[in-house]
């Protein structure tokens, strides 16, 4: 009797720990339907009971504004986290706890660190509370379909039918960034696949000069100035270089006149473009990364990318030049103030970088003017595309 009560309590045991390994161990597959804002990838996700959205970013850290952190009742860590923006500007935020994630139907975070953040224009004009990096993902296996507008979402295996030897190592270090090698004209060089950067192809200053001494890459015209805002505003003025690389391999699919204009970043980027041409997988449990193109045709990007010879962007509470190109350094002095841009007044305009690119959008033809203001007075001056 003594016998066969022990026989029917281990294998009671025994099923309960199958049972608990199996729900340990349950196959996650959610598909997340995501929006495309100017270029950037928002998802909806539900913090502490909150429902917001936020940019998937790859090549970020997580963030969130103070006023949605506070909402979703975040906790101080107590410490600062220290990050470089878009320019490579050093800064350091806030260190918070997020609680009780839900990044998808069936998956959870039970915590998650984020930096606090100011109010963000950029964000505010989006509809989100953030960003969330690799960090965010770094227990899952992530795949981005562009085509279908989908993410799909896999813990804790790799999609069926998916081999290991079908990826390439990922360098993530301990931000979770998705780092890979990719050949330029031959040669290998660590890059970052960027969800959140627009684009196909922004290359560093430093691969710049290093490819052009090596003939791997072809300066097509330079200026001085910044191109683009990070999370804390417009980076010091520098040399800016355009131009392209005749050859970029990103892991079997070939592209050709890949252009770019240089960024401060100390390291090249792969943008959200990619997409366009394959499916991306993230493995960050294994840091393995995967890409799948759509077809195994080369790609001719059309060289160094067309771009009007004077950029404005708003500064100092106004609206400044902030690139000159060669064609312009005679006539044109960075900070310069513009008022008027082929016809468009710009007083009372919204500080956004998104204003100003609507108006130059909306530009018929490839030549136009800006009025600057100058020592009082208003100076027109011709711009085109070159």
């Amino acid at each position: 009797m003594r016998s066969k009560m022990y026989c029917i309590v281990t294998f009671f045991i025994l099923i309960c720990h199958m049972n608990g390994y199996a729900q340990q161990t349950k196959r996650i597959c959610d598909t997340i339907p995501y929006e495309f804002i100017r270029e950037k990838i928002v998802i909806p996700v539900v913090v502490n009971g909150v429902k917001v959205k936020y940019i998937v970013d790859t090549g970020g850290q997580t963030g969130t504004m103070w006023e949605e952190a506070m909402e979703m009742k975040a906790e101080s860590a107590g410490s600062l986290v220290s990050i470089s923006d878009f320019n490579g500007t050093g800064v350091s935020y806030q260190k918070g706890i997020l609680k009780n994630i839900q990044l998808s139907p069936n998956y959870q975070i039970d915590e998650l660190n984020t930096m606090v953040l100011p109010e963000v224009g950029m964000f505010k004009d989006l509809g989100v509370a953030g960003i969330l990096g690799g960090d965010a993902f770094a227990q899952t296996v992530i795949t981005f379909n562009a085509r279908k507008k989908i993410m799909i979402l896999n813990y804790p295996y790799r999609p069926r039918g998916l081999k290991i030897e079908d990826g390439v190592e990922m360098f993530a270090g301990t931000t979770h960034h998705s780092i890979v090698n990719v050949k330029v004209g031959g040669e290998m060089k660590k890059m970052l696949f960027d969800s959140g950067a627009q684009g196909f192809f922004s290359i560093s200053k430093d691969d710049f000069i290093e490819f052009r001494e090596k003939g791997l890459c072809n300066q097509a015209d330079q200026a001085y100035g910044v191109n683009g805002a990070g999370l804390v505003g417009l980076g010091e003025a520098v040399d800016v270089y355009k131009g392209s690389v005749p050859e970029l391999d990103f892991l079997g699919k070939r592209f050709t006149n890949v252009g770019s204009i240089t960024s401060p970043n100390s390291r090249s980027i792969i943008g959200v473009d990619i997409l366009k041409y394959g499916e991306v997988v993230i493995d960050y449990m294994r840091n393995r990364f995967y890409f799948f193109p759509f077809d195994d045709e080369v790609e001719d990007m059309g060289g160094a990318p067309k771009t009007w010879n004077a950029g404005i962007m708003p500064r100092n509470d106004r609206f400044e030049v902030t690139t000159v190109w060669s064609s312009m350094k005679d006539q044109l002095s960075f900070g310069d103030e513009v008022v008027d841009i082929n016809g468009t007044k710009l007083t009372g305009l919204p500080m956004s970088q998104w204003e100003i690119e609507e108006i130059m959008s909306t530009i018929e033809g490839e030549q136009a003017y800006i009025v600057i203001l100058k020592d009082g007075k208003e100076k027109k001056v011709e711009i085109r595309k070159e």
